[in-house]
């Protein structure tokens, strides 16, 4: 046995609040939802919009991924056509290596002519003197004349001008030898300089080739940088394409949940479409000779309140459901009116009650719908002992409102399909509290919280155990009444600690009810506490008098 303290929510182990649903079954699912005009209309649109907007970025970054992929290509395009340059350049170089190995080669031949031509220059004089001398002693011609115009000149004169001439020929001839010469050494000077020039602009266009080159091969990295860069955007715009189709997943989870709660009974949060009625809540006797009683397992919520020597008395809240019979009716309590005023002017039905309560009722918010403002809407079973024997139907009651159109704000709230407990939610199997006089005990049975009440299994007039979805322990204080001071009177406005049991699950947190004209709200760390559909019993207990096992 476990006593409870707010600080046992450290204990429990922790859950997910939503279990996500497969994307296609979530289509097929809200495909096939019925489509419900009801009070969901504005944020099923508002989530709409959002799936359009994700729609609009799967669709944008579909586009990115088209465009890079285009970009991508491009890139690729000038790689090969750098390649090609590359290529192009290389072959340019090799032509260029080849030229300025052939040029140094000419060079070098041209420079043996030269130095050929040069060494014959040394020659001309001493092969011209020879060629004369052998032209006189032949008796040339032309110089036998000349010395045959010189024959009466003096003998001693003649030896002198056939010198002098025999110079001058050897001189002009040697003129004319080294004019060749200096000639043909001005042509290999000329070519020596065009080689020179031929091998400048050969290593100029080498230069250029491997500038070229080396420009080509710079350029290669950028364009793989931005390749990576554009392949980088791919995978971003993957990853913001299934970011946006996990967040459409979740808004399509969410328009079903709204879906479905559109089709679900606000009180229940079981399957079908609310009744536009009001709520109505029944006193219900609950002493030992009071049971079996009649309705109880039909009503949506039944609240537990201790009054008068420690015993307990039922205030069972119908607004979904009907019951044929309901009872053992009696007594209201001061009690009522501060409990029951949240659910918007419920009617309430009871069977007597002090001037002090009467006059609290009347002061309230709530529709007055008992024995004496009813009585033909009630009887009584001769089989059982007054007073434990006052019947009403809820039809019956209801038929007098049928003006009476809105459904009023339901004390819980229920999870949907599939969704996850509270993230505070713990393993428990049971829990026991004492009253004073009535002690009761709930026990998880697999599919309902199993009621003992006084030791004994708390079974109804058809013989079916009260074994309610959900049982929620609301710790309140007890002032009391003054219309009786006798009667406690529960304070079930403010703030307190609360059990709730689900799902043999307790969820330890806390209930808040600032404004007397709203239900109180269930939460643990600042999240709101979410019921199994069905039905709901409440016990409205003093602080340490339950204990709850694990």
């Amino acid at each position: 046995m476990q006593t409870s303290t707010l600080g046992a929510v450290s204990l429990l182990r922790r859950r997910s609040i939503r279990m996500a649903l497969p994307l296609t079954m979530l289509l097929l699912v809200v495909a096939a939802a019925p489509v419900i005009a009801g009070s969901y209309d504005a944020e099923i649109a508002l989530i709409r919009t959002d799936i359009e907007e994700k729609l609009d970025l799967i669709t944008g970054q579909h586009d990115l991924i088209t465009g890079q992929h285009d970009s991508i290509s491009g890139f690729e395009d000038d790689l090969v056509a750098l390649d090609h340059q590359m290529i192009d350049n290389d072959l340019a170089i090799s032509t260029e290596d080849t030229e300025l190995r052939v040029l140094p080669v000419r060079l070098e031949l041209l420079a043996d002519r030269f130095i050929q031509v040069l060494a014959s220059r040394s020659e001309p004089a001493r092969l011209h003197q020879t060629m004369a001398i052998d032209t006189y002693l032949r008796n040339d011609e032309r110089m036998n004349a000349v010395l045959t115009q010189s024959a009466q000149l003096a003998a001693d004169s003649l030896d002198g001008v056939r010198d002098r001439m025999l110079y001058e020929s050897v001189i002009d001839e040697s003129r004319r030898r080294l004019d060749l010469i200096d000639a043909e050494l001005r042509l290999s000077a000329d070519a020596v300089r065009g080689l020179r020039a031929l091998a400048e602009e050969a290593e100029g266009r080498r230069q250029e080739a491997m500038d070229a080159l080396s420009g080509t091969r710079d350029a290669k990295p950028p364009i793989r940088v931005a390749i990576v860069d554009a392949r980088t955007a791919i995978d971003d715009a993957r990853t913001a394409i299934d970011d946006a189709r996990t967040a459409i997943a979740g808004y399509e989870a969410e328009i079903l949940r709204l879906e479905l709660l559109a089709v679900t009974r606000r009180w229940t949060g079981t399957q079908g479409t609310d009744v536009d009625r009001p709520a109505l809540a029944i006193k219900i006797d609950n002493v030992t000779r009071a049971h079996p009683q009649s309705g109880v397992n039909a009503a949506d919520v039944v609240y537990e309140e201790i009054v008068e020597g420690g015993v307990t008395r039922l205030v069972a809240l119908f607004q979904s459901t009907s019951a044929d019979v309901v009872g053992p009716v009696r007594s209201a309590r001061t009690s009522d009116p501060p409990l029951l005023t949240g659910f918007d002017h419920p009617l309430l039905a009871y069977s007597g009650a002090n001037r002090g309560t009467k006059n609290e009722l009347a002061a309230s918010t709530m529709v007055d719908v008992g024995y004496d403002a009813l009585p033909d809407e009630y009887w009584r079973n001769r089989s059982r002992r007054p007073p434990h024997n006052l019947y009403t139907s809820t039809d019956g009651l209801w038929a007098h409102h049928p003006g009476r159109t809105a459904v009023p704000p339901a004390p819980f709230a229920y999870r949907y399909p599939e969704q996850a407990l509270h993230p505070a939610a713990g393993p428990a199997t049971g829990v026991s509290i004492d009253f004073g006089l009535t002690e009761v005990d709930y026990n998880w049975n697999g599919t309902g919280w199993a009621r003992t009440h006084g030791g004994n299994p708390h079974v109804d007039d058809k013989g079916t155990r009260v074994a309610p979805a959900n049982v929620v322990v609301q710790f309140v204080s007890y002032g009391w009444s003054k219309a009786d001071n006798r009667s406690p009177e529960a304070r079930t406005t403010g703030s307190g600690e609360a059990w709730v049991f689900t799902a043999g699950q307790v969820v330890v947190g806390e209930w808040s009810r600032p404004d007397a004209s709203l239900p109180a709200t269930f939460s643990a760390d600042g999240e709101e506490i979410r019921l199994s559909p069905g039905t709901t019993w409440v016990a409205l207990a003093r602080k340490k008098t339950a204990t709850w096992r694990n």
